[in-house]
C-alpha cells in the first residue's frame, strides 16, 4: 500500500535515481507475500475462490489490458487471515504522515507540484486549483477523506474534539486550495457524527445506527448506487430532472452514458481510452473519464467483477450488522456514496476497506 500510494506523489517521478525501484520492489513483495500466504499456512478451502478470483483478474487483464483486478486478487489473497483492523492501521499509520510530507512540502513549493485551472477571478486573473505536491488536484483530498474514515474505524466512532478541530482544519484548507467538494461534504459529515457522539445524543446516534432502518440502508447501499448509476448512464442527460442531476454531478451521468454508448457493458470488461488533462501535457480534444466508481469498474473490468465486488462488500455489510458494528456500517454507507462520484472505491493506493471482503472468503467452506 505505502508503495502504491507513494507513485501518486508528484515529485516521485523527478526523482527516479532513488525511486525508479518502486514498482519492482512492489511486484517482490506482492510475490513473497503470495507465497507466504499459500506455502507457509494452513490450507484453506477459501483458495478455490482466491484461486478463481486470480482467473477471473488474468481474463480482465486480457480483455481491458488493465492489471488492476489480478493485483486486486494476489492482494487479497497475500492478506488472507490477516485481521483487517491491522490492515487499516498499516495503511494509516504509513499514508498519513506520507500524505503530510507531501502537502506540507508542495504548499511551500520545496517539491514539485501541479495546477489546473478552475476559473477567472473578478480582475480576469486566472484561479487555480492546487495539486501540494501530488500528481492531481484533488488526491489531496480523496486522501483526506479516506485516512478521516480510517482514524474513524480505528477509533471506533469515538474522536476526540482536539482531532475533530484538527480535521476540520484540514478539510477547510484542501477545498479552499483544491477545491474538490464530494470528499469536503463527506469529511463535514464525519466531524458532524463525531461531534454528536461526544453529546448527550450519542446513545441516541449509536441506536439508531444499530437499528433496522440504517441496517438496511447499509446492507444495500453498493447494489442501489450501482444499480441507479447504471439506470442514469442509460437515460443520459436529457430532460429537466436528469440535466439538473447531471450538473450537480460535474457532468458524470454525461460522461458515463457517453461510456456505455461508446464501449457498452461486456462480461469480462474492454479497453477504455479516456482524454484528460496530463500534468506533463495540455488536454487535446473532448474531456472523457469516468469518475463513478461503479460504472468505471463496470465497464472496464466487466459485469461479473463489479457483481462479485458488490455481493461480496453487501455479505459482509449484513455480518457487520448482525455484530453491531455501527461505526463500520457508517464507514461503508460513505464510502458507496462517495463512489457514485469518485473512482477511488477500490484503490487501495487511497483506501483500504474494500479489502474486508476478504473476511467473506476466508470463511468459505464446503461440507464434505
Amino acid at each position: 500500500m505505502m508503495f502504491a500510494t507513494l507513485v501518486y506523489a508528484y515529485w516521485i517521478p523527478t526523482n527516479k535515481v532513488f525511486f525508479g525501484m518502486i514498482p519492482d520492489l512492489s511486484t517482490l513483495f506482492l510475490i513473497i507475500g503470495c507465497l507466504i500466504s499459500v506455502l507457509m499456512r494452513k490450507p484453506s478451502q477459501s483458495y478455490l475462490i482466491y484461486g478463481s478470483l486470480i482467473v477471473l483478474g488474468i481474463v480482465v487483464r486480457h480483455e481491458s489490458t488493465i492489471a488492476f483486478p489480478l493485483w486486486f486478487f494476489l492482494i487479497l489473497l497475500m492478506l488472507s487471515d490477516i485481521e483487517f483492523t491491522k490492515i487499516v492501521k498499516v495503511f494509516f499509520y504509513v499514508t498519513a504522515p506520507l500524505t503530510i510530507f507531501t502537502l506540507t512540502m508542495g504548499y511551500f513549493r520545496l517539491i514539485p507540484t501541479m495546477q489546473s485551472p478552475r476559473g477567472i477571478g473578478p480582475n480576469g486573473v486566472v484561479i487555480w486549483r492546487q495539486g501540494l505536491g501530488f500528481n492531481w488536484v484533488t488526491l489531496p483530498s480523496q486522501l483526506l477523506f479516506y485516512l478521516t474514515l480510517s482514524y474513524f474505524f480505528l477509533r471506533k466512532g469515538m474522536v476526540s474534539w482536539k482531532a475533530i478541530g484538527i480535521i476540520t482544519v484540514l478539510d477547510i484548507f484542501l477545498y479552499v486550495q483544491t477545491d474538490t467538494r464530494n470528499p469536503f461534504l463527506l469529511v463535514l459529515l464525519i466531524v458532524l457524527v463525531a461531534g454528536l457522539l461526544n453529546s448527550k445524543y450519542k446513545d441516541n446516534l449509536i441506536d439508531f445506527f444499530c437499528g433496522k432502518i440504517f441496517g438496511v440502508v447499509s446492507i444495500a447501499a453498493f447494489s442501489f448506487f450501482l444499480i441507479v448509476s447504471l439506470i442514469l448512464s442509460y437515460l443520459g442527460t436529457d430532460g429537466f430532472v436528469l440535466d439538473k442531476i447531471n450538473r450537480l454531478m460535474s457532468n458524470r451521468v454525461l460522461y458515463s452514458h457517453i461510456g456505455i454508448e461508446r464501449y457498452g457493458i461486456q462480461p469480462f470488461g474492454t479497453k477504455v481510452v479516456y482524454n484528460v488533462l496530463n500534468p506533463t501535457h495540455n488536454l487535446k480534444g473532448s474531456y472523457f473519464y469516468l469518475d463513478n466508481s461503479y460504472m468505471q469498474y463496470l465497464i472496464t473490468f466487466g459485469i461479473i467483477f463489479i457483481v462479485i465486488i458488490v455481493g461480496l462488500l453487501t455479505i459482509q455489510m449484513f455480518k457487520e450488522y448482525k455484530n453491531k458494528k455501527w461505526y463500520v456500517l457508517f464507514i461503508f454507507v460513505l464510502i458507496a456514496l462517495h463512489s457514485t462520484g469518485d473512482p477511488q472505491m477500490m484503490y487501495i493506493s487511497y483506501s483500504p476497506f474494500v479489502l474486508i471482503i476478504g473476511k467473506v472468503i476466508d470463511k468459505f467452506k464446503i461440507e464434505v
